[in-house]
């Protein structure tokens, strides 16, 4: 980031971030909620399922059109995968 014009933006990209993860946790919320399940086991799998089924397939399937690399693909996909277990984890035990 040692270009200057790079760095226009960024502010707009990381609040941009926020939101979509802030909803993603809504959503996870939602579903935990609607479970009643409240133990770090039931966060974990509706977590793996949040990130496996949307998040993971969303991304590859963007992927696939774009002709990016599979390995991008899976590193994106895991980031979101291991993000949607911990967001899981922390709203299950939270209550």
């Amino acid at each position: 980031m040692n270009d200057p014009n790079a760095r226009k933006g960024f502010a707009g990209i990381m609040i941009a971030s926020f939101i979509t993860i802030l909803i993603t946790c809504i959503g996870l919320a939602l579903i935990i909620t609607r479970v009643q399940s409240y133990n770090w086991l039931t966060g974990t799998k509706i977590g793996l399922i949040g990130g496996v089924c949307f998040s993971a397939a969303t991304i590859c399937n963007s992927y696939l059109y774009e002709k990016r690399p599979i390995a991008l693909s899976a590193i994106n996909s895991l980031y979101n995968i291991v993000g949607c277990v911990v967001a899981g984890i922390i709203i299950a035990i939270w209550k």
